[in-house]
């Protein structure tokens, strides 16, 4: 895996091995829209797969995606890829929101997670060789992207989530001390 990728991805994947099965589905504060710590790590496994799917269909086509980023996309990739920093509380589009899943182990959870993470490395791979520096692929707020924006925005998106994922764990093991 590329090291912007798994100096991001690796520390998320060691919070989670560690987990039940139980621990792993405890919701913090239910009925507040908040994700247990699976939950968290199949958002992000979604993403990897939504980007896997738009990198694939540009390496099928053949062709650069043509540049249509409009200033809104631009102002977010600047504060995002450029900066480091993704808001909090911005819901995630519906493709990403982890609804049916099957309960797993943090074991299982870290292991599915990272494989997932990988097989996108391999497509990002593949777009660079056959795409250089150009773009290979469309992200749904941030437009048309370069592999190594894709990086970049997926170790940022990790890094947004690792606080919260710390947090659903704190939680769950709070739950099995009282």
């Amino acid at each position: 895996m590329h090291p912007v990728l798994k100096s991001a991805l690796e520390p998320l994947a060691e919070l989670i091995a560690p987990l039940s099965l139980e621990e792993a589905q405890v919701v913090p504060m239910p009925g507040t829209g908040r994700w247990c710590p699976q939950q968290i790590m199949e958002h992000l496994i979604l993403t990897y797969q939504l980007t896997s799917d738009s990198v694939s269909r540009q390496l099928k086509n053949g062709r650069v995606p043509k540049n249509r980023r409009n200033l809104l996309e631009f102002v977010l990739r600047v504060q995002t890829i450029g900066a480091g920093y993704m808001p909090s509380g911005v819901p995630a589009i519906r493709a990403v929101r982890p609804n049916d899943f099957v309960p797993e182990s943090g074991k299982a959870i870290a292991a599915r997670f990272l494989a997932e993470a990988e097989a996108m490395d391999e497509v990002l791979g593949a777009a660079r060789k056959k795409f250089g520096i150009q773009a290979c692929g469309e992200h749904p707020f941030y437009g048309v992207m370069r592999v190594d924006e894709w990086r970049r925005y997926h170790a940022v998106h990790a890094k947004h989530h690792a606080g919260q994922l710390e947090s659903a764990i704190r939680y769950a093991r709070s739950l099995k001390t009282a």
